[in-house]
């Protein structure tokens, strides 16, 4: 604040002073001063992005995807543009223009583990269950310590009736995070399905403690 009353155009000062604000969640003060930053540099990228993401946690998914957008007019090269804006659409139920967004940035960025996630969890929503197990069998490649892929690849096997291949997938996602309630969550389903109930109490009862 000081700064910019020493220097009312400084375009940086507004940005670092928009992230101190949503650090102690005063978004909409993020808001004014991003967008102040914006009015004195209009192709600030940072701030589009920081911007859209305010805009994003406020659940103004149209405002954050014009941010985004125009992010993407100035650097079209930008994946993190690309993936927010991906998950603005999937805040509006649109889960065909998120993974055509999620598909970009992942063409920019191809070692982005979790970027592979988030596509599969919106081809998991329009039944591609295939297409999303590829994406998680990827994210683990990348990442083989993603115990969250390897819990959302078993309940899209589980999906497909691959009991046995989701309860190792969930297990293995317990393997690497054994306080993860809902890995357990989804293994006691997995083994309700089987007919396990003993074996599925556990699992919920793990999970509630």
């Amino acid at each position: 604040s000081k700064a910019i009353e020493i220097n009312p155009n400084d375009s940086f000062a507004y940005v670092l002073r928009a992230s101190a604000k949503a650090s102690i969640k005063d978004s909409k003060g993020a808001l004014r001063d991003l967008s102040k930053a914006i009015e004195i540099d209009p192709d600030y990228e940072y701030a589009y992005l920081s911007r859209g993401n305010r805009k994003y946690e406020l659940k103004d998914y149209v405002g954050a995807i014009k941010d985004y957008t125009k992010l993407i007019e100035i650097d079209p090269k930008n994946y993190q543009a690309y993936r927010s804006r991906g998950d603005s659409k999937s805040g509006l139920k649109d889960p065909k223009g998120a993974i055509i967004d999620y598909t970009k940035s992942i063409e920019i960025n191809p070692n982005e583990a979790f970027t592979y996630v988030l596509r599969g969890n919106k081809k998991s929503d329009i039944k591609d269950h295939d297409g999303a197990i590829k994406d998680y069998s990827k994210a683990i490649e990348i990442n083989p310590n993603d115990s969250f892929a390897y819990v959302l690849r078993g309940n899209r096997k589980s999906n497909l009736n691959d009991y046995k291949g989701a309860l190792e997938d969930i297990t293995k996602g317990i393997d690497i995070d054994p306080t993860y309630p809902y890995a357990y969550l989804s293994r006691g389903d997995t083994k309700y399905k089987l007919k396990d109930y003993s074996g599925a109490i556990k699992d919920y009862t793990k999970a509630i403690e």
